[in-house]
């Protein structure tokens, strides 16, 4: 997750009796991101199982929204995605859990998008 909303992945860790740990990226200013929040209006309400497909730079990139990774595990419900130097992420392409496919076009980066989903 993104705990300081700095652009950069953090981890936290929590075991069973120990101590919760959370570690920090210190990543600096030189990279651009792009975090897409999903709602569903069709699907279910978060988004879970909407596959998104983003173009920068000549690079695609894919993440697939999550409701749990492991047992007892997390990710972060948004999808997040480097774009290195890329100012402007080409394409944003989500594919809903209910079949809709909704498209966005220069967006721009270093921000947090919220979609809702198409009725």
């Amino acid at each position: 997750l993104d705990f300081n909303k700095d652009g950069c992945l953090d981890l936290f860790v929590a075991n069973l009796g120990q101590s919760a740990k959370l570690f920090q990226n210190a990543c600096g200013d030189n990279n651009n991101w792009l975090e897409i929040k999903t709602v569903g209006s069709l699907s279910n309400r978060d988004g879970i199982g909407a596959r998104i497909t983003m173009v920068a730079g000549g690079t695609t990139q894919i993440r697939e929204i999550s409701g749990g990774s492991s047992q007892m595990g997390q990710n972060m419900m948004a999808a997040h995605f480097g774009l290195d130097a890329s100012a402007v992420a080409d394409s944003v392409t989500i594919t809903w859990p209910s079949g809709k496919v909704q498209t966005l076009t220069d967006v721009d980066a270093n921000r947090r998008l919220t979609v809702i989903e198409p009725e």
